[in-house]
């Protein structure tokens, strides 16, 4: 048989060459797809700041008004108008912690409300981080704070046999006549008759500032009904 009539042979290697290619190339493509997902997922990762935190903007109880003290929460119109009375009457808050000497805020009503107030530079509160170079101070005008009127403390002192003073009635310069008794003490005894009259002369006691020795001193100028 001749030669001429065989039909041409299929070359192996040349047919399994472009499946191979195809591999490779999908290969690949599928190495670069997995890669972007890798970046994508872990650079957000790495590149994310964690959140800082933010500076609580606290209620300084020495310079904040009745109507500012009133929208802290858990405060009121009522607590409010009894922290400034506290502050006019014994002068500015040293901490935080005098506010249990309000009249009306007992050990509950503080651990409520304690977290929302700071006195002068104090805070109480998370702050952000300090910054890099310091920040210039910050001048804050302050209300001054309204002190028991003096005028009449060069009031003469009450004598021996003059009819005695009425702690029930008896206006601020009138209970300044009284011995051992100030503008401020004075102030004290009508925040407390207002809450409650006094009934006998021993409940001058009660008066933030008069002690023993002071109400026995009182005792023969003062009266209660």
């Amino acid at each position: 048989m001749s030669t001429a009539s065989l039909p041409p042979v299929a070359n192996a290697s040349g047919a399994s060459a472009p499946s191979r290619s195809a591999q490779a190339a999908l290969g690949v493509f599928l190495a670069v797809l997995l890669g972007l997902l890798v970046i994508r997922g872990y650079g957000n990762r790495f590149g994310a700041r964690p959140t800082e935190p933010v500076a609580v903007d606290l209620t300084d109880l020495n310079t904040a008004s009745q109507i500012e003290l009133a929208q802290v929460p858990g405060v009121g119109p009522k607590m409010a108008e009894a922290i400034v009375d506290h502050r006019h009457l014994y002068g500015p808050y040293k901490s935080v912690e005098e506010l249990r000497s309000v009249r009306g805020i007992g050990p509950i009503t503080f651990e409520k409300v304690r977290a929302h107030f700071r006195t002068g530079a104090q805070t109480n509160g998370p702050l952000a981080e300090a910054p890099t170079s310091p920040a210039p101070p910050v001048t804050r005008a302050t209300t001054p704070i309204p002190a028991p009127r003096s005028a009449s403390t060069s009031a003469k002192k009450i004598q021996p046999g003059e009819a005695p003073i009425n702690v029930n009635t008896a206006q601020h310069e009138e209970l300044q006549r009284l011995p051992s008794i100030g503008p401020v003490i004075a102030q004290a005894i009508i925040a407390h008759r207002t809450q409650s009259p006094f009934q006998t002369v021993n409940d001058l006691d009660k008066v933030k500032g008069i002690g023993p020795k002071t109400l026995d001193k009182l005792r023969p100028f003062v009266v209660v009904n």
